[in-house]
């Protein structure tokens, strides 16, 4: 859809003016915070739980420029208590089974939740996951380039680097910017964040470390122990709750594909499990999909080719990672279902477009 409008939900709106009084509390400036909230628009024109990026953009431009801050995104964002965020509400949800069986979870399966249903409280930033031999990265990317300032970049990444700390110890490696140019002021993002910004970079970018080329696996628990567990609890039902509740018009393809996606190597990919998270039942599914002239098998292969290619060719993955990642039993019941799709295996495909490239 070419004339998408982004939107933001209201709760980021709200708790962003919270921690934006606080900020301006601890610079000594209490006295200016009648004046400023004052310019500020008035949630209650705005139907719904959402507003638009356009009109959140202007906002937070204008307190940039009435307070002269260009780390304003940082400070404030800083300042929020994230467990009031929709977005760590319905993460906790989903995780409590497992934290309540003391089972560790891996990161990768906290890193996958933040990303996928980030837009939950603001599609202001696309927060993509990208699994990489040895390592995960975040990359955060503008939705909109011309309607998204800095500001909103830097909170956004420090949002995401808080909620992840809320779940895991694990602290991120390297964080690079494309946006910022001088490194005056930059020792904020040490301060906030463990570790210096390298400026001037290909993308913006948060950096994890994995023990292990097997990215799912961790010492407390076997995969198979894992998909267990997220099949008996649900895993992302009350979080996917949200994300319908808060876009209601995605069809049930585009519903399908996003959980896929975010349970794919995790749990197994069937329509049995899909249709748990959508809280309705088989039948009910395949009725819907029907109506969208599509089958369930069609959205699952077109899901794990897609997947496939962006590991193989983007990522340059080996073919036994890709398997494991896609949730295939074995790597040669990847490779007999990889031949089927394009009469040749991964790693000739793989060399081939390596070779194209």
């Amino acid at each position: 859809m070419t004339d998408k409008q982004f939107s933001v939900h209201k709760s980021m709106v709200l708790s962003n003016r919270k921690a934006l009084a606080l900020y301006l509390f601890k610079i000594d400036r209490a006295h200016d915070v009648p004046q400023i909230m004052a310019q500020l628009v008035d949630l209650d024109e705005f139907q719904g739980t959402r507003i638009s990026l356009e009109v959140v953009t202007n906002e937070i431009s204008l307190l940039a420029h009435l307070l002269q801050e260009d780390y304003l995104g940082l400070k404030v964002i800083n300042l929020i208590n994230v467990d009031f965020l929709p977005l760590y509400q319905g993460i906790k949800l989903c995780l409590d089974p497992l934290l309540k069986a003391n089972i560790k979870i891996p990161f990768i399966v906290i890193c996958r939740l933040v990303a996928r249903y980030f837009k939950v409280i603001t599609e202001s930033i696309q927060v993509r996951l990208i699994e990489e031999k040895n390592l995960l990265r975040l990359e955060f990317s503008p939705s909109m380039p011309e309607q998204v300032n800095h500001h909103q970049i830097d909170g956004v990444i420090l949002a995401v680097h808080k909620i992840l700390a809320a779940f895991s110890s694990v602290k991120p490696t390297k964080l690079t910017l494309s946006y910022r140019q001088s490194s005056h002021g930059i020792e904020i993002y040490k301060q906030l964040f463990g570790i210096s910004a390298e400026l001037s970079s290909a993308t913006n970018s948060l950096y994890y470390a994995l023990k292990t080329n097997r990215n799912f696996q961790s010492n407390s628990i076997s995969v198979d122990e894992l998909a267990m567990v997220l099949d008996k609890n649900f895993f992302i039902g009350p979080l996917h709750n949200m994300l319908d509740k808060e876009f209601p018009d995605l069809s049930y393809a585009a519903r399908c594909q996003h959980i896929l996606i975010t349970i794919m190597g995790l749990s197994e990919p069937t329509r049995e499990q899909v249709a748990q998270v959508l809280n309705m039942s088989v039948s009910s599914l395949q009725r819907r999909l029907r109506e969208e002239g599509i089958s369930f098998q069609q959205i699952l292969l077109t899901t794990r080719k897609m997947m496939a290619d962006r590991y193989l060719i983007q990522q340059n993955l080996s073919a036994t990672d890709v398997a494991f990642l896609l949730g295939y039993q074995s790597s040669s019941h990847f490779f007999k279902a990889f031949k089927g799709w394009y009469s040749m295996t991964p790693m000739v495909y793989q060399k081939l477009h390596r070779g194209d490239s």
